[in-house]
């Protein structure tokens, strides 16, 4: 499914998508019913750049595989801890930016930066 969501063309995706009916018709069906043009760069209308999209509450999910399980009240305690930790992590990370930018895009531009200095400009008459 993988594949079929980073298709680029019509003709890769129905080859992937041919190729997980056969390997899991379940599974195809799901995906199908999930509305392709959400998840797959061949139906979506604007170009995404390789980037794939997600929301909070799948992310939310993914953390909490291992905890459905939990009696209610536990579980909305994890939840409240979890959010509170991940809300109190980026608050300091935010707070020791010494940039207006991200570190990671500072260093991205100093290395840019850095390239820069050994380019000669020329003047043209």
């Amino acid at each position: 499914m993988d594949k079929a969501a980073r298709a680029y063309t019509e003709l890769q995706y129905n080859w992937h998508m041919e190729e997980l009916r056969n390997l899991n018709p379940n599974a195809y069906n799901y995906v199908i019913d999930v509305c392709p043009y959400k998840w797959s760069c061949v139906h979506y209308p604007d170009r995404r750049y390789r980037v794939m999209t997600t929301n909070a509450a799948e992310c939310i999910n993914s953390c909490l595989k291992f905890t459905r399980q939990l009696p209610m009240l536990t579980l909305a305690e994890f939840i409240r801890n979890m959010l509170h930790r991940w809300f109190h992590d980026r608050h300091r990370a935010a707070q020791s930016i010494r940039h207006q930018l991200t570190d990671a895009t500072h260093l991205v531009i100093l290395k840019c930066v850095d390239k820069c200095n050994f380019i000669t400009v020329n003047p043209v008459d």
